[in-house]
């Protein structure tokens, strides 16, 4: 095999032959080369792609010669066209690339909705967050409560949060699982929700813990299985539409809670009759007059006022002071 050099040496030597010995073919100047046929057509290729052959079928080699400073001034012509060439291209691909990204790439943007998402590390952070969501929220809340009951006192807040929704026109849906809604201090909860633009409804199972704000507004776990962990919150209408359409499935084919039969009769909303050691005990009640207090006003023992209290509570329809307290309000029993 030869080697570059020798390859270089060789077609100097048979392009002095054809330029030489115009009418020789090409078994001639293999022979005066000392080469085989195969590399004088090899020969022939390199010197046509350099431009010291043209191709001339009439000859009796097939090529005619180029004179060296001739296919010198073509190559560089031919390079200087491609170079040209290369740049109108690449001139025309940044003009595209501008192009792209001054008039196009916003359009993309008029499909996207902004989600905004604000992560809540604590329970205490998410608390706060979800009372200043109530006392901002327009027209609707809706939650989802998977597991087991919220202590009392959780629900006796959201109570509070609900009646003052009602007094702003807010419309209020509750989703329990049903074994919860089975816990008397939270049926008593979801009785109460049961009232024209509040609803409560119960369903077997739930897949997780959701409130939903308006139509731009939900409040999210972060860990579905430790609410421990915070919550998210998510801002953005689109997003907020799917949510809306996971949380009708679930509503449309829950049940309004089981209703037990009322612990006194008559109409709920009507004022009832209590007497006057009852009248007292709501009033000391209202004050805020400790237990052991109201017994000594009373006379009684502290289990006896007991009794009494569970009698009054009986009564009014509710299972805890606290919701004692609102029902006497709203029945002006104070007045």
């Amino acid at each position: 095999m030869r080697t570059g050099e020798d390859r270089s040496g060789l077609d100097r030597k048979a392009y002095g032959l054809l330029y030489r010995n115009p009418g020789w073919g090409l078994e001639e100047v293999s022979a005066a080369a000392d080469c085989s046929p195969a590399e004088t057509e090899e020969v022939c290729d390199r010197l046509l792609a350099m431009g010291l052959l043209r191709p001339a079928p009439s000859t009796p080699c097939g090529f005619t010669t180029v004179e060296p400073e001739a296919a010198l001034a073509r190559l560089v012509s031919h390079e200087e066209r491609q170079s040209v060439a290369h740049a109108k291209r690449l001139a025309g691909i940044r003009s595209a690339i501008t192009s792209l990204t001054t008039n196009f790439s916003d359009l993309r943007n008029e499909r996207r909705e902004p989600v905004e998402i604000e992560t809540l590390t604590t329970p205490a952070v998410v608390n706060s967050f979800l009372e200043d969501a109530g006392s901002a929220v327009r027209t609707r809340m809706r939650s989802m409560h998977p597991g087991g009951p919220p202590p009392e006192d959780v629900i006796d807040g959201m109570l509070l949060r609900d009646k003052e929704m009602e007094g702003r026109n807010v419309e209020v849906d509750v989703l329990y699982q049903r074994r919860t809604a089975e816990v008397p201090y939270v049926a008593a909860y979801l009785r109460d929700a049961s009232r024209p633009g509040r609803e409560a409804r119960t369903a077997e199972s739930l897949p997780i813990r959701m409130i939903l704000f308006d139509d731009d507004l939900a409040v999210l776990p972060i860990n579905p299985a430790d609410s421990s962990e915070g919550a998210l919150a998510v801002h953005g209408r689109t997003l907020l539409s799917s949510l809306h359409a996971f949380y009708d499935h679930y509503w449309h084919n829950a049940t309004l809670p089981h209703q037990p039969p009322p612990r006194h009769q008559g109409d709920p909303t009507a004022r009832p009759a209590l007497d006057s050691q009852e009248l007292v005990i709501v009033r000391l009640l209202a004050d805020g007059v400790k237990d052991e207090a109201i017994a000594r006003h009373l006379g009684v023992s502290s289990r006896t006022l007991s009794r009494l209290v569970s009698g009054l509570l009986d009564t009014l329809g509710v299972q805890t002071r606290f919701q004692a307290a609102l029902r006497i309000t709203e029945l002006g029993l104070l007045a």
